[in-house]
């Protein structure tokens, strides 16, 4: 690996502590709404028996998700005046605010309500930020491996925190039971708030303000090149032939987003899509509600099938970050579905044949963890390659954050309804999620396309290219009275 990949590769690593920091708290509640101290303090009790109700559940999670929504929608514009770093920084100190306002709770079930939205806000924006700073620092070869990377943490913050809830359920009549998973969050972003103190301003955000120079510098600094380097030369002219075109195009704004020019809209509509398709798969409901599923399923040791999904979830992810670059995104994403899905039919046929029995329960545990590895080496990176590599640069950081918004927007709405949908059917939810993926499938096949290996100047210049060629095509044929070839295949069906 050269030096200049080696420095890349080390900067997105620091950077995806904000994976860990979503992972840990969108998957935190499963535990703890189990424990007697958590419920205790803010469930609701009558004649001495606490419980945190499913309309709790479903507002404690989705809070979270409420402020992701708005965080994520929210950053794309404020990062485009005020970049990425300053961006990420100022909602990491947001998350601070509410993992500390979480952790200090004491029985005022408003104040983790506030908390909730807060660390929310905080998650919402650095998940929708953090992809594009990677997609933009790190080298095209290496593009799929740095950004999946993100999705790797998440699986990290989730296996975290399901080991320490499980740790913490032997305590679960103390404070610290709960105190622990919610305070720990801190630490990594801690961290993170580090990394992104120390990491350089974005380099297409410092093209756009003509501040060539510090471009200069700060490219040369993110490849670990010298400033003169022959590379750093020939990117830097990369960015700023793309920094012209958006000089005529004025400044960018959501509206822009949903243009038809350069096939703009259709480039947003597959980040957005791609983004609901991930979280469709059902993968949130079994990192949130596990546990719950579990016990509705009949089995014994609930904490234990929460960490081997967990664990699933992590080892599965290195073989997704490494086949992104190889065998490319859309493949990835096709059997990846298909695989899913198939694992979606067998736990829900299997759980309502035979409940409660042992055998049952094995097969269920095995072909949920078959669900979830095929997620973890396919949605769950490629979502966010995909969606991180699909935009020109000027248009990235707003559209990208419209696709992790809608991301958040159903992880929100698989946070109220799916606890509904489960108390009325039970495991029978699996058929729901079955369909979903198989609507993934058709999607990835039809819609996706391949971009391994394409720089994102590349990928905007060929996409203007195409537009400009059919343009030229149609406007040929006009001229010249000319049918064109979808005309004339018209015409024969009509004549048939």
């Amino acid at each position: 690996m050269t030096r200049s990949s080696s420095k890349a590769l080390t900067l997105s690593l620091a950077q995806s502590a904000a994976g860990v920091i979503s992972g840990w708290g969108a998957s935190e509640g499963s535990g703890l709404f189990s424990m007697r101290s958590y419920q205790r303090r803010f469930g609701e009790c009558a004649a001495g028996l606490c419980v945190i109700s499913t309309s709790r559940q479903s507002a404690i999670t989705g809070l979270l998700s409420a402020g992701a929504v708005i965080g994520a929608v929210g950053a794309g514009g404020i990062s485009s005046r005020y970049g990425l770093r300053c961006t990420c920084i100022a909602f990491i100190l947001l998350h601070l605010m509410g993992a500390a306002i979480e952790t200090s709770a004491t029985t005022t079930y408003g104040q983790i309500c506030v908390a909730r939205f807060l660390i929310g806000l905080g998650i919402g924006a650095t998940s929708g930020l953090v992809p594009v700073f990677q997609a933009e620092a790190s080298p095209p070869k290496y593009r799929g491996l740095v950004t999946g990377s993100f999705q790797l943490c998440i699986t990290l913050g989730i296996w975290g925190v399901s080991l320490t809830n499980w740790g913490m359920s032997r305590y679960d009549a103390s404070d610290i039971s709960w105190r622990v998973p919610v305070g720990l969050q801190m630490v990594f972003s801690l961290l993170l708030l580090v990394g992104f103190i120390l990491s350089p301003e974005s380099p297409r955000f410092l093209a756009k303000l003509d501040r060539w120079e510090q471009c200069r510098r700060n490219l040369a600094s993110l490849r670990g090149l010298t400033v003169d380097d022959p590379a750093i030369e020939q990117e830097l002219e990369e960015v700023r032939s793309a920094a012209a075109v958006d000089r005529e195009r004025g400044q960018a704004s959501y509206r822009e987003c949903f243009s038809t020019k350069d096939r703009i809209a259709w480039r947003t509509t597959i980040g957005i899509l791609v983004q609901v398709g991930q979280q469709v798969t059902g993968i949130i409901f079994f990192f949130s509600y596990g546990v719950q599923f579990a016990q509705a399923a009949g089995l014994a040791d609930t904490y234990v099938f929460q960490i081997i999904l967990a664990s699933v979830n992590v080892v599965a992810s290195f073989p997704g970050i490494f086949l992104v670059d190889r065998a490319g995104r859309r493949p990835v994403l096709l059997y990846g579905a298909a695989s899913m899905l198939i694992g979606q039919i067998v736990v829900g046929s299997v759980s309502k044949a035979y409940p409660g029995s042992p055998l049952a329960g094995n097969i269920l545990i095995a072909f949920t963890c078959v669900f979830v590895a095929a997620f973890a080496a396919s949605w769950g990176p490629v979502a966010w390659v995909v969606c991180a590599e699909t935009f020109p640069i000027r248009l990235s950081s707003l559209c990208v954050t419209l696709g992790t918004g809608a991301n958040w927007l159903f992880n929100l709405l698989i946070a109220i309804i799916a606890p509904q949908i489960q108390a009325k059917i039970g495991t029978g939810i699996c058929f729901l999620w079955a369909g979903c993926l198989a609507l993934n499938l058709m999607f990835a096949f039809f819609c996706v396309p391949e971009t391994k290996g394409m720089s994102i100047e590349y990928q905007f210049f060929k996409q203007q290219e195409e537009a400009v060629v059919e343009t030229h095509e149609v406007q040929y044929m006009e001229r010249a009275n000319l049918p064109r070839a979808a005309d004339e295949l018209d015409s024969s069906k009509d004549v048939k």
